[in-house]
């Protein structure tokens, strides 16, 4: 049965008793001072009445609530998606910044702008989900209860904290890498290293994350120690392309080129190996 149904149902309940009682030889329950009623019973009438009305405001406010909840969860889908975008063109203007020399002004300035325009636009759906969330607790809050009898509850046992397992440790650090959350991020890939847990994949973020904090010498060491790992992985071509420019950084010319070239050699038609060829012609 429907909420509405249980509601209508109640109702007629509610009014047969009443019409009952009405018939009988306790007195008028429709008189303003009905005769014959104990004060238990006239407690029980007010207390239908009121449990009623209650009712009615749940079921709206529960319909309110569903609402909100789907407005929040498209902010917080808007949110991240902002963020992502955010991440990917954060990255690019480093890429275009380590080879300013040749980098075309006007395309960094643009991805400048949409960086200002993406930073605005996460930070009004920030406020617009903050006011939708406290709209919401609000709205719970004001949630009246059906049961007016006091009732001690029992107290809740503390809910243990998921353990979470490996692949979800490294899925949750790559998230709080591309937000640039990079001491956090790195927190985890240390442990998962240590773990030997996806070791190429983790010492390759952290020196992607030591590369990105300028500690250049530092990132050289966990890009080794990836390429130690597993030399085929996807992003092979960027790790390449960092460890040339973080020995340009140390004004390591000879390894530099010598990186700039094996990328050349080894990923002709990558994006990574144009911007090579850019230090080498």
């Amino acid at each position: 049965m429907t909420k509405r149904g249980v509601l209508v149902l109640t109702l007629l309940l509610s009014i047969s008793s009443t019409s009952l009682s009405a018939d009988s030889d306790t007195g008028v329950l429709d008189d303003g001072n009905p005769y014959g009623l104990s004060e238990s019973e006239r407690t029980l009438i007010q207390n239908r009445k009121l449990s009623m009305a209650n009712k009615r405001k749940i079921e709206q406010n529960a319909m309110k609530i569903d609402e909100m909840q789907e407005a929040i969860e498209g902010l917080r889908s808007v949110v991240d998606s902002l963020s992502q975008k955010l991440g990917q063109t954060g990255q690019k203007i480093s890429e275009l910044d380590a080879n300013e020399d040749r980098v075309d002004k006007s395309e960094l300035e643009a991805l400048k702008r949409r960086v200002d325009e993406l930073e605005n636009r996460i930070d009004s759906n920030f406020k617009k989900l903050s006011a939708s969330i406290k709209k919401l607790t609000k709205l719970i809050s004001s949630s009246p209860s059906i049961d007016t009898t006091p009732k001690v509850s029992p107290k809740p046992k503390a809910k243990k904290e998921k353990k979470l397992s490996n692949s979800e440790l490294l899925k949750k650090a790559i998230s709080l890498y591309r937000k640039k959350r990079y001491d956090d991020a790195k927190e985890i890939f240390e442990k998962l290293a240590k773990k030997s847990y996806k070791p190429a994949t983790a010492n390759y973020y952290l020196g992607e994350i030591a590369y990105y904090q300028k500690r250049y010498e530092e990132a050289i060491v966990f890009y080794k120690k990836s390429v130690g790992f597993y030399d085929k992985a996807s992003y092979m071509p960027t790790l390449l392309l960092h460890t040339a420019l973080s020995f340009k950084h140390m004004d390591d010319i000879e390894n530099s080129n010598l990186f700039f070239q094996t990328i050349i050699d080894s990923y002709p038609d990558s994006p990574q190996a144009k911007i090579a060829k850019r230090y080498l012609d």
